[in-house]
């Protein structure tokens, strides 16, 4: 009978470490559970995130073309302004000297009219020869 005292004592025990022991089963799968439910939960975020940034770095690359052509529009535009200025400064100052050249032959004609040298026969002469513009 000593036996059945020692099972009666121990009996107990071993109830409650084999709970234990079906408590801490139970815990450890739910814990896995949930740790697969906050992975795929994480996954889908993280996926849904990357979408995201692809968008978002579809539209810099957008805004960036986008600036990219303003910029060499208006380059294009400064240039061709530059060109025109410098042509009409070139055709000012092509037209300034044709003027400082057309009063220094005239002058020098009227100087050489004043002074005798050149007679009306030959002024006449000269303009049969090379005929005025007629504007």
């Amino acid at each position: 009978m000593n036996l059945l005292n020692i099972v009666k004592e121990l009996l107990p025990y071993a109830v409650s470490i084999i709970s234990s022991i079906i408590a801490y089963n139970q815990a450890k799968r739910k814990l896995t559970q949930e740790l697969e439910i906050v992975k795929t939960n994480n996954k889908h975020e993280i996926e849904k995130l990357m979408q995201q940034h692809k968008i978002n770095i579809e539209d810099l690359k957008e805004k960036h073309r986008l600036e990219m052509e303003a910029r060499d529009k208006e380059y294009m535009h400064e240039k061709e302004m530059t060109e025109l200025k410098s042509k009409v400064a070139i055709n000012e100052k092509n037209q300034e000297l044709m003027n400082d050249a057309m009063s220094g032959v005239v002058e020098g004609v009227v100087k050489d009219i004043l002074s005798g040298k050149i007679t009306p026969e030959q002024i006449n002469d000269l303009s049969k020869r090379f005929p005025g513009k007629k504007e």
